[in-house]
């Protein structure tokens, strides 16, 4: 028995294997389980997206999107200050390190392994950071320096670049030096394509070549950019630069970005979700402020009560030519001004209805924030870092936006940390111990080569969080150490400072204030040397005895002082105040 249409025409074999597997692939009259994948939807019909890899996606429209974004940055409003912010936060003037060699692992005491990172310490602070510039490979920025450069890479083309190099001709100290490069000049051969093959069991995607089981082993770079001054063609062929330098380990390339999926090649650029919004932003913005111009500049419009009809009986062609350049010429001499605004004036008979810009720019603010925290929470700031508007934040809401933005600046410091920084140092501290410039003073200790790891063990001190309210946060950080869940080191740290500098400091403070007697009795009376006033008297009952509140050694003290303000009600209630729109 066959099936019929309701017409009564028979239904054929196809149509039946068409209906099936549209059933079967779930697009029946209710369309998918999940909405989203439906393609007859109002909202989704016209959505073309495509299932690829990372780097089928990326890097066909890495260099449209990379060129788009620096240009936002250079030219639209908003775009270098949520750059710098970010810079600023994680880089700051540049990072210190605190070196840390495993005792353990190497076989030392604790005190050996602390003696030793403090030389490692000492040879890299006047290494990195010394007036010679001896770790820059063009001799011209500090250490921090660079990080700055790689942080604006790594914000703006999701990616940075660098070369270790060794200086074998310099008369310097260290031959080691890195040289920062321009992610633009990261390419295939030509001729080559992504995936393709540059030798026997090796491919390359994006000028990254992996081996058989995925991982890199060379960069191919273009000795000068593609767009460099006066480049040459012959100039613009990448040449191939292995990973490491020996197969001990030392590093030679250094290529950073953050990834977001499995088998991506390249760094993907954080303002590549955000380019149509800025984009849009702008011209709207753009719109606005001349349409705020046209309002202001263009007042009116003369124009005569007299045209060519009124007078054509009086006047002949020629007499009414003249006559309307004499009128034209006269008000070219005398306009009309009605303070800095000029009124054009219009030709005999013209007559110009014209389409006023609207004067009503008072919802401008309140839809450009909209977008704009938007876009900074796309590019991971927050309103108030790109912005740099407090005007609506009190305490609360500042502490709850910089908790986010803190991890945020972690995981961005964290990809300079891993890929840039700490390569480049233990690839120093390589050359530091060869030369025997820095030694453990344990000879049993294992060569660099036998523990290269437990060596280069430590960490990196960057700028510091800085305090909303001062009252608040150092109270809280005297009473997490006073708990005992946190260390003075990590305190420190989260201010940049390194925590040993800070009691050798205080150490030495206070001897020279032992050293001055006069200076010593009157502290020890009460006397506050910053205010160069005594402290006043602790309250009493009525009795005469000292108050109960009094009676501890730590009631008068500053802390005790701070930790009272930061409890009264007056100043939760300064905190909490937002401030009149």
């Amino acid at each position: 028995m066959a099936l019929l249409h309701p017409n009564g025409r028979e239904i054929s074999r196809q149509e039946v294997a068409r209906a099936r597997a549209s059933a079967n692939a779930g697009e029946g009259r209710r369309g998918h389980a999940y909405q989203g994948a439906d393609t007859n939807g109002v909202w989704t019909a016209n959505w073309p997206a495509r299932l690829q890899s990372a780097d089928r996606d990326w890097l066909p429209a890495r260099n449209m999107s990379v060129a788009r974004a620096r240009d936002l940055i250079n030219n639209e409003l908003g775009g270098r200050s949520i750059v710098s912010r970010r810079r600023n936060a994680a880089i700051g003037r540049g990072w210190r390190r605190s070196s840390r060699p495993s005792a353990r692992a190497l076989g030392m005491t604790q005190q050996e392994a602390r003696d030793l990172g403090q030389a490692i310490e000492v040879e890299w602070d006047l290494y990195a950071y010394g007036h010679s510039f001896s770790c820059d490979a063009e001799r011209r920025f500090t250490f921090g320096q660079l990080l700055r450069i790689a942080a604006t890479h790594l914000m703006q083309d999701g990616e940075f670049l660098a070369v270790v190099e060794w200086a074998e001709g310099e008369s310097t100290k260290y031959k080691t030096r890195l040289r920062l490069v321009d992610p633009d000049r990261l390419c295939n051969p030509r001729g080559v394509p992504d995936n393709g093959s540059v030798r026997p069991g090796f491919k390359i995607r994006g000028g990254v070549e992996y081996d058989q089981n995925d991982i890199p082993v060379a960069y191919w770079i273009r000795e000068q950019h593609p767009s460099d001054v006066g480049l040459q063609v012959a100039m613009s062929e990448p040449q191939r630069w292995d990973r490491f330098a020996h197969a001990l380990g030392r590093p030679q390339v250094l290529h950073g970005f953050d990834p977001e999926r499995a088998g991506q090649s390249r760094g993907v650029s954080a303002f590549a979700a955000a380019l149509k919004g800025f984009r849009a932003l702008s011209r709207f913005q753009d719109a606005t402020l001349q349409s705020a111009v046209i309002n202001a500049l263009v007042v009116g419009f003369m124009q005569s009560s007299a045209g060519p009809e009124a007078v054509s009986e009086s006047f002949s062609a020629e007499d009414l030519a003249t006559f309307d350049g004499d009128r034209e010429a006269f008000y070219k001499q005398n306009p009309v001004k009605i303070g800095e605004a000029i009124l054009p004036v219009l030709p005999l008979g013209d007559e110009l209805k014209l389409a006023t810009a609207s004067k009503d720019v008072g919802q401008f603010d309140a839809f450009f924030r909209s977008i704009y925290r938007l876009i900074c929470a796309t590019l991971g700031v927050t309103y108030e870092e790109g912005s740099m508007d407090y005007s609506s934040t009190n305490y609360s809401s500042a502490r709850a936006a910089m908790i986010p933005a803190w991890k945020e600046t972690e995981a961005f410091m964290g990809t300079i940390d891993a890929m840039l920084a700490t390569p480049f140092h233990a690839a120093w501290l390589e050359e530091a111990f060869e030369e025997g410039h820095v030694r453990p003073a344990n000879d049993n200790a294992p060569s660099w080569y036998e523990a290269q790891e437990a060596y280069a063990k430590g960490r990196w001190i960057g700028p510091g969080r800085g305090y909303i309210d001062q009252t608040k946060e150092v109270a809280a950080a005297a009473g997490r150490l006073e708990a005992g869940i946190s260390t003075l080191e990590d305190e420190c740290a989260d201010q940049g400072k390194d925590w040993v500098e800070v009691l050798d400091q205080r150490e030495y403070e206070l001897a020279e204030i032992a050293n001055r007697p006069h200076l010593a009795a009157a502290m020890a009376q009460g006397f506050n040397p910053l205010t160069g006033q005594a402290q006043p008297a602790p309250a009493q009952t009525g009795d005469g005895q000292v108050a109960p509140e009094d009676a501890r050694p730590a009631a008068r003290s500053a802390l005790s002082a701070l930790r009272a303000m930061a409890d009264s009600p007056a100043h939760e209630a300064f905190l909490d105040a937002r401030p009149a729109a």
